[in-house]
């Protein structure tokens, strides 16, 4: 277990130092929306467009023409670009304009930002810069490939976004909020450079209906692990003994302090359809309704550093990691293939911080 460390409200970071719109990764929409045109979306403070080329290239970009502004998400795709429906302006996957009709020399500015795109389990995420920092993240240690994902579920929490990630690590809010009686004290760690983690046991204790159930057939003692990665996208497992629960919730922020939660749940890839969307829409109902209950009974949290203390330890570790996390893209990590960077996220950086303390950045990664 970490040993503890005497911290005071006074090491909580100021508001005005956590990232508007963190560098992470976020859930842009479901790749079957993708199949006949473009989609447009306003999110983290601006307007984005992705299309999958005729060629079966995904791409995520500004949705805004660079001539007079028109969204792309109105357009559609030709070949191998998207085109305006303005004026027929067409954008490569690189975000370089690559035709104007009768135009021979296309200029300069005819350039639009793009964002890194991955695609997992049937659903378009994009990383908030150009290259990703880390890879979109999954279960450490388990192999996407043999997992099956249900269907999106949503609520908005009455907080903004590090509020509501920093609920992962409010250790005096699990009996009151999550109905879980600690069986031992959370063991807090970074598994990675941009994942902090919680483990803890807990007895499943709540007299709601959806507890009751899962004492008699899950098991009346639950092993928790939650993953902060980047600050807004979040790894969770539950092991109940005789039933397993994993699922991600993907959160960004919005323009009015509010912070969107869409969770999506996994299961074990069967070789019979009918039971396995059974199971998902199972594992759905159950995670929907207690992250919806929860969020209902959080309202009106706000982030106030002078009123953190001794209790607040862990929450304010986690708020120090949060704004030490860096917010752009550096050359070494632009060099870094696929293949390497996940190795980077899934390696062990050995053992549990202690409470309070705030994770170092990575050699060669500016902050």
């Amino acid at each position: 277990m970490p040993a503890k460390l005497s911290i005071s409200a006074s090491q909580a970071p100021a508001a005005d130092q956590f990232a508007e719109y963190p560098a992470s990764w976020y859930l842009f929409c479901a790749s079957a929306d993708l199949k006949e045109r473009p989609v447009s979306k306003k999110m983290l403070g601006r307007h984005l467009v992705a299309f999958r080329t005729a060629g079966g290239k995904l791409a995520l970009m500004q949705a805004n023409c660079a001539h007079l502004g028109a969204d792309l998400g109105g357009g559609q795709v030709v070949g191998e670009s998207v085109q305006c429906p303005f004026h027929g302006w067409r954008y490569g996957t690189d975000g370089a304009c690559v035709q104007i009709p009768g135009v021979r020399d296309i200029p300069a500015f005819a350039r639009l930002q793009t964002y890194a795109v991955n695609e997992r389990h049937g659903y378009v995420f994009f990383f908030n810069g150009p290259q990703p920092l880390f890879p979109l993240p999954f279960f450490f240690g388990e192999d996407p490939a043999a997992f099956v994902a249900g269907k999106p579920f949503s609520y908005i929490a009455d907080c903004n976004w590090y509020m509501n990630a920093a609920h992962a690590f409010d250790t005096q809010h699990f009996a009151l909020v999550h109905d879980r009686e600690l069986i031992a004290p959370p063991t807090v760690d970074c598994p990675s450079p941009f994942a902090r983690r919680n483990r803890y046991r807990a007895k499943v204790v709540g007299r709601s209906a959806f507890d009751g159930l899962l004492r008699v057939f899950a098991g009346k003692t639950v092993e928790i692990t939650i993953s902060v990665c980047g600050g807004t996208f979040v790894l969770v497992t539950g092991n109940f003994g005789r039933a397993h629960s994993r699922f991600i919730m993907a959160t960004r922020p919005l323009e009015d302090g509010h912070t969107l939660c869409e969770g999506i749940v996994f299961a074990n890839e069967t070789r019979v359809p009918l039971l396995g969307r059974l199971n998902l829409a199972l594992r759905r109902l159950f995670t929907h309704s207690y992250l919806e209950a929860e969020a209902r009974r959080l309202r009106g949290t706000r982030y106030n550093p002078g009123s953190l203390g001794q209790s607040d330890a862990d929450m304010i570790a986690f708020f120090q990691w949060v704004t030490s996390l860096p917010q752009a893209t550096s050359l070494a990590c632009q060099s870094i293939t696929g293949e390497e960077n996940n190795e980077i996220f899934d390696r062990s950086l050995g053992a549990p911080l202690r409470s309070g303390a705030a994770r170092p950045v990575p050699s060669g990664v500016e902050r």
